[in-house]
């Protein structure tokens, strides 16, 4: 076990035979451990989390459960505290070898594995027994799905890795995140951004380079990096200050929105909403991506649930349109009607209620190729641009990208104080 790697030199005192407390640079965090055989647990390492509103790391090398009712009753109630846990501290699982039946990894906010990891809900001899095939799924196929959120090459990269994310969380929900040290410039420029975003809106480009552009140190903690890559999610600084990151990336299916990247965003703004930790949001995103299996597997009450994230969320929202901004995929992504605060767009920034083409077909129907070249032009100038958004006030500004990093700031430090309370309710439904 590398506890020396993920704690703080002899910082950790035993609880049990399960776990139990160190620190992680001077911040307290509860250490639960599994290996071996699940014979049983008891749940106090969760309840003492819970009681002192510390992290909860649960580090998971287990081969199957014992088949017993007494042993079911544990993982059972070990369940129900970390289902507690939720939106109250941090929890983070973290995957070193094998993780089979004992599946509460899936319950907690942040999952690292080792790429060699096997990991199974139904133990594999069981799955033979059944279907006489081999069900074990490694780490690697795991982070392509949302069970998954790091895979790292070994448990001390693991360690580390925790250790860093941790670095960006509060200790639970009633505190703030950490303040960072930085010596980037609240008020430097930001013009590599001109040459990263091509004026042909149908070009492509790494959103993740506009993201390194900005944040402090150019340092970004990307957050399921190989799911859903049309959504980028992941932590930054500004100014020394935690936020969530959110964009579209137009990199992979133009920027569009389906299924798995509106669960993925949505989630991430849940948890950072829980967490007291701002968001900011980059958006160029030509709509949903247009597929009937999407809407069949359940895009409308999902694109809906990503909505409703934003809504609901009482941090600050910062909101910056980098190119395209069309149609429900637009109004989703942290648009001022779904409560973003402050939303800047680039001078270049286009709106439109399907996508440009599509409106000027349907407002104009049939044209033929120079009318429509002309029509196209004219919705451009006269419709579709950043100074029609703000003149109906869908934007607070129209931004020049090399300001972006200091207008994001001041942004932050306006809404510190922000106040947002939302009508009293048991829970969502």
């Amino acid at each position: 076990m590398t506890l020396d790697i993920l704690l703080d030199e002899g910082s950790f005192s035993e609880i049990g035979q399960n776990g139990g407390f160190g620190t992680i640079d001077g911040r307290p965090v509860c250490v639960y451990i599994f290996e071996g055989l699940f014979e049983g647990c008891s749940t106090e390492v969760v309840d003492l989390a819970l009681k002192t509103g510390t992290p909860l790391i649960t580090i998971f090398n287990c081969e199957g459960i014992k088949i017993s009712h007494s042993t079911l009753a544990d993982l059972a109630n070990l369940f129900s505290r970390i289902s507690i846990a939720s939106g109250v501290i941090p929890r983070i699982s973290i995957i070193l070898g094998n993780c089979h039946g004992i599946f509460c990894y899936a319950e907690t906010d942040f999952v690292l594995a080792t790429k060699d990891c096997k990991l199974s809900v139904v133990m594999p001899d069981i799955i033979k027994l059944v279907t006489g095939k081999d069900a074990e799924v490694d780490g690697v196929k795991h982070a392509r799905t949302e069970n998954v959120h790091f895979i790292v090459e070994s448990d001390e990269e693991a360690m580390m890795l925790t250790r860093r994310l941790l670095s960006y969380l509060p200790l639970n929900n009633m505190e703030d995140p950490p303040i960072a040290e930085t010596s980037d410039e609240p008020s430097r420029q930001t013009e590599q951004i001109a040459s990263i975003i091509p004026d042909d809106p149908y070009k492509v480009y790494n959103v993740r380079d506009v993201i390194t552009a900005i944040v402090d140190d150019g340092e970004f903690l990307e957050i399921q990096p190989d799911f859903a890559q049309n959504a980028v999610v992941g932590f930054g600084r500004f100014d020394g200050v935690t936020a969530g990151i959110v964009a579209n990336n137009p990199m992979v299916y133009a920027g569009c929105l389906d299924l798995n990247s509106v669960r993925k965003i949505a989630r991430f703004i849940r948890f950072c909403d829980a967490f007291n930790i701002p968001i900011v949001t980059f958006v160029d995103t030509p709509g949903y991506l247009p597929d009937n299996q999407q809407e069949l597997s359940g895009l409308p009450y999902y694109a809906t649930k990503l909505m409703q994230a934003y809504a609901e969320a009482t941090v600050p929202l910062i909101t910056v349109i980098l190119r395209k901004a069309y149609g429900a995929a637009y109004v989703a992504m942290g648009s001022k009607f779904v409560g973003a605060d402050i939303v800047y767009a680039y001078p270049n920034a286009e709106f439109a209620v399907t996508d440009i083409d599509t409106d000027v077909k349907l407002l104009h129907g049939e044209l033929s190729e120079e009318e429509r070249k002309k029509k196209l032009e004219e919705y451009r100038r006269w419709e579709a641009n950043a100074n029609r958004a703000l003149e109906r006030r869908h934007i607070d500004a129209i931004i020049d990208p090399k300001w972006t990093r200091s207008k994001i700031i001041n942004a932050l430090r306006m809404l510190e104080t922000k106040r947002k309370k939302l009508p009293p309710k048991k829970h969502d439904t």
